[in-house]
């Protein structure tokens, strides 16, 4: 994935390489002659826009809506490490200590293991190894009446929480739009912006700006997908706040 500065950069490309088209076109196509079938590009641009338009539109709604449906995802595994930590307070010692000390490991796994690898694409399973251990933990607690046999239902379900999330983390991670999706963004984007290339215009300067800023709007919006698109990588990426609540809020609840 691409920084700000990365992503700026491609798009002042493809304004430069608009402009050179226009330019190029200006040279061995006259004005003049475009002009004779504007009225046969003209409506043809304009459905053209029109559909590349409500593409790009909902491709660019539905990365965000996965975006944020991401960032949901981690406040609520985030949640379930905490219902872990505080459910567990219930069970006899010393299972109680372990369990606190799992949850508090799993939470500096996620954030310094984890999330630096996911922002470099790379898979890392240290939380996953954590949360095995307290299912082992789970199985080997000793029920001692119905209290005790509460707490570790209420803990499983705790537990399972936590681990559904953390699948669900890994799945977004690991799913990418289709390249046939991104074909059809970059063969819009060229037949958009190159029949507005093609169309005459006697005032030269105001074509030029006008098909900059068609360039300009399409960039971004392509732009702006590749990056949500990957939710925990690139210059816009879920941030792991969360999860650095939570790790806070145990330490907080250990000191008392």
């Amino acid at each position: 994935m691409l920084s700000y500065v990365q992503s700026g950069l491609l798009i002042l490309l493809a304004l430069v390489v608009s402009i050179v088209m226009v330019a190029v076109l200006n040279r061995v196509w006259p004005i003049h002659h475009r002009k004779l079938i504007n009225d046969v590009t003209g409506w043809q641009l304009g459905i053209l826009g029109t559909t590349y338009g409500v593409i790009l539109g909902f491709m660019l709604y539905t990365v965000w809506t996965d975006f944020h449906v991401a960032e949901v995802n981690t406040t609520l595994e985030a949640t379930s490490l905490l219902n872990v930590s505080r459910v567990a307070m219930e069970l006899p010692s010393p299972d109680r200590e372990a369990m606190h000390g799992m949850a508090m490991r799993y939470a500096d796994a996620v954030l310094n293991e984890e999330w630096p690898a996911m922002r470099r694409q790379e898979e890392n399973h240290a939380s996953e190894a954590v949360a095995a251990e307290m299912w082992r933990l789970i199985a080997e607690t000793k029920i001692d009446g119905e209290a005790a046999g509460n707490s570790v239902d209420h803990l499983t379900s705790s537990l399972s929480d936590l681990t559904e999330r953390r699948n669900l983390r890994e799945e977004e991670l690991s799913v990418r739009l289709p390249a046939m999706l991104w074909i059809l963004l970059m063969a819009g984007a060229g037949a958009t912006v190159g029949s507005s290339c093609v169309l005459g215009n006697d005032n030269r300067w105001l074509h030029y700006f006008q098909v900059l800023a068609l360039t300009f709007v399409v960039a971004v919006a392509i732009a702006s997908i590749a990056d949500l698109a990957r939710p925990f990588e690139g210059s816009v990426a879920v941030s792991p706040a969360a999860f650095e609540r939570v790790q806070k809020t145990m330490q907080r609840d250990a000191a008392r």
